[in-house]
């Protein structure tokens, strides 16, 4: 069956914010994302590609101050609504690229925010190369990503993937971005196989809800406790959590 390839459109495409909302139904893996990087999350958070504010909700009760960045105009409308009682919390509608490092740089952000995007980025390098740029020396870039590369498939290229990531992959990455990485980890191993079935046998092109609420129900419950007891050797997802690398001769 044939798909839509939206690597190059698909901020103009609302297709991005319908399956945001199919996604918001496994609410006990948004959380597990989330509790992944609470410890990493500072008082000044940079939030690129906040879709329809699954993470922007969680994330308001943590720092002093959210910027939310989203290009899609069916996303934004969205994470407006939700996000509209929330004065910690602001939106800009544009493209990473449109906005002004200096500018960014002024509001000291100590993390970057960055689940489910990089993927979209055509030159991911260089928006890890902007975020080391804007945040201060201490600070951290926090990136969840889609792994393993022989997963991808029709619902990727739906989805806007350019690729998905290996743990080699994404540390590159970041070291071609003068970012140390801190942690790096794979999570969600049985979301994996799903993927592997849906990519190469039923050839899926959308996320199945029924499928989301079955994960929810019977899977999540002890699948993503277990994961804090047991790091999984490969999974469905990468988080990384990354550095600026220090200049020889500053910091300890």
């Amino acid at each position: 069956m044939d798909h839509t390839d939206r690597r190059f459109n698909q901020t103009t495409d609302r297709y991005a914010a319908d399956d945001l909302e199919t996604i918001r139904e496994a609410r006990r893996y948004g959380a597990h994302v989330f509790d992944l990087f609470r410890p990493h999350i500072g008082t000044r958070v940079l939030e690129v590609g906040c879709g329809i504010g699954t993470m922007s909700e969680k994330l308001a009760s943590v720092p002093d101050m959210i910027v939310g960045i989203e290009p899609n105009a069916a996303c934004v409308e969205r994470v407006a609504a939700a996000m509209r009682h929330e004065p910690r919390f602001s939106l800009r509608p544009c493209h990473l690229e449109e906005c002004d490092a200096d500018e960014l740089r002024e509001q000291r952000f100590d993390t970057v925010y960055c689940v489910n995007v990089l993927e979209h980025l055509e030159h991911d390098v260089a928006a890890l190369q902007l975020f080391r740029e804007i945040i201060v020396p201490h600070g951290k870039v926090l990136i969840f990503v889609p792994a393993v590369p022989a997963a991808y498939g029709p619902l990727d290229a739906e989805l806007g993937h350019h690729r998905r990531y290996s743990e080699p992959t994404l540390s590159r990455a970041f070291a071609s971005a003068g970012l140390d990485v801190v942690v790096l980890r794979y999570t969600n191993p049985i979301g994996l196989a799903g993927w592997m079935y849906n990519a190469h046998v039923s050839k899926s092109r959308v996320h199945s809800l029924s499928q989301v609420r079955l994960f929810e129900r019977l899977v999540a419950p002890w699948a993503l406790p277990l994961e804090r007891v047991i790091t999984p050797p490969i999974g469905l997802s990468l988080m990384a959590v990354g550095r600026p690398v220090k200049k020889p001769g500053f910091g300890a």
